[in-house]
């Protein structure tokens, strides 16, 4: 198959979302978690996929030019709910791309044994039938029936319960000696991760320690797909990197949530070069106003240039807002305010962005999502996915949210029962299909651990910015 073949998922002219629209098979009694193919027939499949899909979708299944992955997040959220059955049709009449329904039947059933074995579902005795009607009677569920989740009311985008709020299965491996400094150099505190168009990595990291003020070190760092260090900006610029989003021209922006009457208080906008082209704010000056802010947390920028600005890091005090501005940065309108009801909020930390222009806001201080259009109006809560210190929405509306801070303990953080970690899901549906869970041993003793920062690039590969440890942990999915 050649890069253009969206194989499992052909998003041209909507084939998936027209899949996606149709209801699950009536019939449909077993899982794939329920061993539903053999070892030997993964095998063939194994083949069968080198010879006619990888060179498509690569060895990796991570996806290749246009071609969308067949594993991760964005493949499970994709096809959770449905049938086998529907995986195994689209596949017939879709690849390989200029000879559909050139394999035999058993051979498109042995390539989807195999991207089953690959995804981590269990072999089971019998083989995967290769007829269509047997096939719709096997759901494909992205989590395990022990973490299911119930979503209460009509639509999809009504507020979800997990049932296990941190039994969602974690098929990742984490590497957090990816990136490689320059000699001497050691990373601070972050929060602020994100990549570009080119799949570099930008990391804002606080100057070695947890703030900025008196150093003279760049505290925006570049680096290559690899995690090799490119160079690094921005020296004297920063009191405290909070916040950082890479828009559709590959523009850096970065929040500065500290201010000492000087500096601070800002969202800054670079180029690639390290060029700053604009700031919003005034340096010093912390306010709630039409061109200033309290603690700006976060900022997100869409296509045509809208500017949103989470500000406010401090709960009871200070500002609790959303801060919208045009594309020359004339401020037009604000909502929030300090609160646990619909709409209020109370450290909004971070932001994300679904295909449909819906704006997520991450209430941290309250324990949930919050999600908006773009003028304010209030869509959905979501608590379902912890208690969010970071988001990041990728192409597919696949949601990741890092949730640094839940404890047991009364005080701050409190959000008994929930673990700490990195949780994966449909900001569609909002079902939660993985989790990563923080490695701290002691969470209840700590105000933070694990990623606050969250980013994913287009292969799936998921970067998680670690204010208590120093780091940034790169997670690919394991085999």
């Amino acid at each position: 198959m050649r890069k253009s073949l969206v194989f499992a998922g052909v998003l041209a002219a909507g084939g998936l979302a027209m899949i996606a629209g149709k209801p699950m098979a009536q019939d449909a009694t077993r899982s794939v978690w329920d061993g539903v193919y053999t070892e030997a027939q993964a095998q063939r499949g194994q083949a069968a996929y080198a010879q006619s899909c990888g060179l498509c979708h690569g060895v990796g299944l991570t996806g290749l030019g246009e071609a969308k992955p067949l594993t991760g997040p964005e493949f499970l959220s994709n096809w959770n709910g449905l049938t086998m059955a529907d995986l195994f049709d689209r596949t017939r009449t879709t690849m390989p791309l200029n000879k559909p329904r050139s394999l035999t039947k058993e051979q498109y059933a042995d390539v989807l044994a195999y991207l089953l074995k690959f995804d981590g579902f269990p072999a089971g005795q019998s083989e995967l039938p290769a007829r269509s009607e047997m096939l719709a009677g096997v759901t494909i569920d992205a989590f395990k029936p022990s973490a299911a989740l119930s979503v209460t009311g009509a639509s999809a985008d009504a507020a979800a319960i997990v049932a296990d709020p941190n039994g969602a299965p974690n098929a990742y491996a984490a590497d957090p000696g990816f990136f490689k400094l320059p000699a001497g150099r050691t990373m601070g505190s972050t929060s602020a991760v994100a990549t570009d168009s080119r799949g570099h990595i930008w990391i804002a990291e606080r100057c070695g320690a947890n703030n900025c003020a008196g150093s003279k070190l760049d505290p925006i760092l570049e680096f290559d797909a690899n995690g090799g260090f490119i160079k690094a900006f921005g020296a004297g610029m920063l009191l405290f990197p909070h916040g950082l989003f890479v828009d559709a021209k590959d523009h850096i922006w970065l929040t500065d949530g500290h201010s000492d009457g000087t500096k601070g208080a800002q969202v800054f906008e670079f180029d690639t070069t390290g060029k700053l082209l604009r700031t919003l704010g005034k340096a010093g000056v912390s306010a709630e106003g039409p061109d200033t802010f309290t603690e700006p947390n976060a900022v997100l920028v869409t296509k045509d240039g809208t500017i949103f600005v989470a500000d406010g890091h401090t709960p009871n005090k200070g500002a609790a807002r959303i801060v919208k501005f045009d594309k020359s940065g004339k401020f037009l309108k604000q909502w929030g305010g300090h609160g646990a009801g619909p709409g209020q909020l109370e450290v909004p930390h971070t932001l994300a962005m679904d295909s449909k222009g819906r704006l997520f806001v991450g209430d941290r201080w309250n324990n949930r999502i919050q999600v908006f259009d773009q003028e304010g109006k209030l869509l959905a809560t979501w608590d379902q996915f912890g208690r969010p210190s970071g988001m990041f929405i990728d192409r597919s509306d696949v949601l990741y949210v890092a949730d640094s801070e839940s404890r047991n303990p009364e005080g701050y953080g409190h959000h008994p029962g929930w673990a700490r970690g990195i949780r994966i899901g449909s900001a569609k549906t909002g079902a939660v299909t993985a989790f990563i869970r923080d490695t701290e041993p002691n969470p209840d003793k700590a105000a933070t651990s694990g990623a606050e920062g969250v980013w994913a690039d287009r292969h799936g590969v998921i970067y998680g910015a670690q204010v208590q440890q120093k780091t940034v942990v790169r997670y690919t999915r394991a085999h």
